[in-house]
């Protein structure tokens, strides 16, 4: 995802040793392919800052913050159908439950919960989150799950926010940085970027439940062929994290180091997306990188959905849909 402008120096200076440390080994040829080659079927214009991705009720659902809003897309049509008004500073992802859209508004600290069938706003629930965030919502076991912020720059721990009455029910201290949650094999996954692991909370108990050590600045996370997959942005590598077991049971040289970026599974792969690297493909069977697009600037969200691979631009503002049946091994 998009790294906010006012930290882009700090972090920068923060993660260039980091970056030193944990150089990958030069990437080899076969998989490196110009932007070009990217089989992208179709370009829709959206406003000047597409972002977060998400599926349901027959479309695709992108997160723009400037201006903040929420632009609601066919898939049958590739047609933009709605554009809902957000407060300010749209951020923190989306998630699409059975009835409801949810969209984080960090700078009136609201999530706002969208009825789909009127293609708008029906409550916003205060939530402890404020402006400068860069990470992700997760949904589950009736609840929203908030990495909370409100008495810092970053998070510590998570927020369980019951999602039918507004109430605050838990919080969860998991590790500096917990940015990024997700939901998945029954559990909640953060993750705690300063600490490099990744924290499994039970939600029947509220209580961690594992503490996984990963690949280092661990940051955006997935969930797709049986294991958790994780985004590590200093070195660019991906863990893949066995639910079973709890433990990392690979480290996948991806050479796409980010201060950004994002990650996702389905397709029968996993993908990986960061500014002049919009997709890079891994295979799950092998754990190998088989295709990595190279070139271009400004893209950002990465989602597998509706038949389709979807990468948002948000330096000209689109959403692009890719035929990922034709980003094959070789």
């Amino acid at each position: 995802m998009r790294f906010i402008a006012r930290h882009l120096s700090l972090l920068a200076l923060v993660t260039s040793t980091a970056f030193e440390s944990h150089a990958q080994p030069p990437l080899p040829p076969d998989p490196r392919l110009p932007l070009q080659s990217l089989p992208v079927t179709a370009r829709i214009d959206l406003p000047s800052a597409a972002d977060w991705i998400a599926f349901g009720f027959g479309s695709v659902w992108v997160v723009n913050y400037r201006p903040s809003r929420v632009s609601r897309i066919d898939t049958a049509t590739n047609r933009i159908t709605a554009e809902i008004q957000l407060g300010p500073f749209g951020c923190l992802g989306i998630v699409v439950t059975q009835n409801r859209v949810w969209v984080p508004t960090c700078q009136d600290g609201v999530i706002n919960e969208i009825d789909p069938l009127g293609n708008s706003i029906i409550r916003k629930i205060p939530a402890s989150i404020k402006g400068g965030r860069e990470g992700a919502i997760a949904y589950s076991h009736g609840s929203l799950w908030i990495p909370d912020n409100v008495s810092d720059s970053s998070s510590s721990s998570i927020v369980r926010l019951n999602a039918s009455t507004g109430a605050t029910e838990s919080s969860i201290r998991t590790g500096a940085r917990s940015d990024v949650a997700v939901a998945g094999f029954g559990s909640i996954w953060v993750s705690s970027s300063a600490e490099n692991v990744v924290v499994r909370v039970d939600p029947a108990t509220n209580r961690i439940a594992a503490r996984i050590p990963v690949g280092p600045s661990p940051k955006f996370m997935t969930v797709g062929d049986d294991a958790l997959w994780v985004q590590n942005r200093y070195d660019g590598s991906v863990s893949r994290v066995d639910p079973l077991t709890n433990h990392e049971v690979a480290r996948i040289a991806a050479w796409a180091p980010t201060l950004a970026g994002d990650i996702a599974a389905g397709g029968g792969a996993v993908w990986l997306s960061v500014d002049g690297m919009p997709v890079t493909r891994i295979d799950p069977r092998t754990n190998r990188v088989t295709h990595q697009f190279v070139g271009g600037y400004g893209v950002d969200a990465i989602r597998w959905g509706a038949g389709a691979l979807w990468v948002t631009d948000h330096r000209v503002g689109q959403l692009w849909r890719i035929d990922y049946g034709r980003i094959v091994p070789p």
